[in-house]
């Protein structure tokens, strides 16, 4: 068996956790990367009744999944929509184009999410400071675009192949 040094175990309690506020959603941060060799990434993502994610897009280079904590979540696809709840898990694989939005007008709903790599964590951030202070909370449709291109994430009409 081969020799190696300890490797520390990693702890986030629920108090400690990063807090962004990206719009309307609430995007808690427990791993982003750092402790995993940038291997995986995990959030929380509440979403307020009524509220919708991000614009229809798709990812070039990362996966991510979906657990759905609390609520209703709605998963919208080009081929319709798939309607998730707590307990059902969704998976995201690169080129799968999708967005998702709370399914209902009166509760919360909220997923936990990982993503690979995970760097990917940093687009959280970069949206939650760039959405800082704008009223509705919301970017213009080139701004959303230039963010998410950084980390390979594109608009269904663009070519999956650079």
């Amino acid at each position: 068996m081969p020799t190696r040094g300890p490797v520390p175990l990693s702890l986030v309690p629920s108090s400690q956790a990063e807090t962004l506020k990206v719009g309307p959603l609430t995007v808690r941060v427990f791993e982003d990367g750092s402790n995993t060799q940038n291997r995986v990434s995990a959030v929380t993502i509440t979403l307020p009744p009524g509220t919708s994610g991000p614009p229809m897009h798709w990812h070039r280079f990362h996966d991510e999944l979906f657990f759905v904590t609390k609520g209703t979540v709605v998963f919208s696809t080009p081929e319709g929509d798939v309607v998730t709840k707590t307990g059902d898990c969704m998976t995201v694989p690169p080129g799968a184009i999708h967005t998702f939005r709370n399914g209902s007008e009166s509760e919360e709903g909220e997923c936990y999410m990982t993503a690979t790599p995970g760097h990917y964590v940093d687009y959280f951030r970069m949206l939650s400071k760039a959405t800082a202070g704008l009223v509705g909370g919301k970017l213009g449709k080139e701004e959303t675009e230039h963010l998410m291109a950084l980390f390979g994430t594109f608009p269904p009409d663009v070519e999956s192949e650079p």
